[in-house]
């Protein structure tokens, strides 16, 4: 029985395979769906399957049965204007599968790419209430799939502050959501290690620059620059950095922007929350200090902490209080209005540090 997607519920069964991007079934046939496996046909874009005339329960299933309620599309065409939540959602869910194809051998398919995580850089970067939220929950720990795309929407939100044109922010925020699409040729062993790479390991994960590279050039829709991007995140203005250890005044500014946002994610994903997320703004300050473009660092830094304005912060010194203002110099020591009323500039107290961000109009 032929159905669409949008008409499927818990339980029926798959009559057959279900392909996506690559040879190897996205779905078999067998397969009793869950949810889960319906919120994965809808990312892959898969209008009609197969089923089974029965259910997984031994209930028939009825022609031209109603679409349920449960499985309304959430493709971004579908979703209200409002809903940033759910456009990252479905691109989290969708960039897994991209994944497990190009774990099978298959190429990016742009075009399906692009659908999925276009609306994150043309809406929700444009949404400072939902950005902030979002840097505080710290998604991007959770899965390689939300720090691939958080890379991308911290890239695109840089370029989108800079006035990047609306076309260049997209094609920096697909170099970020792609930098790292090599991965996908790593071993199991050493794709799903925990800790650092050490020895021969390192040299296999530095490897995945150059399989990104590979992976995107051959997508006709990238502009040059994102591709450059690609295989330059990871470089570094005093030529430390890999594969070709350029140094800053060969690195375009795609590349450059990569590479502090990447460098931030790196230390976001290693350091707890203590202080998140400005300690870790000023931990890449000094780590990255000379490696990294200072403009670009205290640029994202600045507008980062910006989404933070109006956000209850408690000090270590006891004190709590809502960020009113940030210095040009230095954005990470913002002036606080206490809860006594005082004013408590972070400027002239080198020693308090903000140890939690609270953003109490989410909670």
């Amino acid at each position: 029985m032929r159905v669409t997607v949008m008409q499927l519920k818990s339980g029926y069964i798959l009559k057959k395979d279900v392909h996506a991007l690559s040879d190897v079934p996205l779905i078999p046939s067998g397969t009793v769906l869950s949810e889960t496996h319906i919120a994965f046909l809808k990312a892959f874009l898969i209008d009609h399957v197969e089923i089974e005339p029965v259910t997984a329960d031994g209930k028939r299933v009825a022609p031209g049965e109603p679409i349920s309620a449960v499985a309304a599309s959430p493709e971004p065409d579908n979703m209200a204007a409002d809903a940033p939540s759910a456009y990252y959602q479905y691109a989290v869910t969708g960039y897994h599968l991209f994944f497990k194809s190009w774990q099978g051998g298959a190429n990016i398919d742009i075009g399906k790419f692009r659908k999925m995580v276009i609306p994150l850089f043309e809406k929700n970067i444009h949404d400072p209430v939902w950005m902030g939220d979002f840097l505080l929950h710290r998604k991007m720990i959770r899965s390689r799939a939300d720090r691939n795309l958080t890379l991308g929407l911290l890239a695109a939100f840089l370029g989108m502050k800079m006035s990047l044109s609306q076309g260049d922010v997209n094609q920096i925020g697909l170099a970020g959501a792609l930098a790292d699409c090599g991965m996908a040729r790593f071993a199991p062993a050493l794709l799903n290690k925990s800790g650092d790479y050490i020895g021969r390991e390192q040299a296999f994960y530095r490897r995945h620059v150059v399989d990104s590279y590979k992976m995107v050039k051959t997508v006709p829709t990238l502009k040059s620059e994102t591709m450059l991007a690609v295989i330059q995140h990871h470089e570094r203005e005093d030529g430390s950095g890999y594969p070709l250890h350029l140094t800053g005044d060969k690195l375009s500014i795609y590349g450059k922007i990569l590479a502090v946002c990447d460098a931030f994610l790196h230390l976001a994903v290693r350091r707890d929350k203590t202080g998140w997320p400005v300690r870790t703004m000023d931990q890449v300050r000094s780590r990255y200090y000379g490696k990294l473009s200072s403009y670009l660092m205290d640029r994202l830094f600045k507008e980062l902490m910006t989404l933070l304005i109006g956000m209850t912060v408690e000090l270590s010194d006891g004190q709590t209080g809502v960020i009113i203002y940030l210095s040009e110099r230095n954005p990470t020591r913002p002036m606080i209005r206490t809860e006594t009323g005082e004013i408590f500039n972070l400027e002239n107290h080198p020693l308090v540090q903000i140890v939690s961000v609270v953003n109490q109009d989410a909670d």
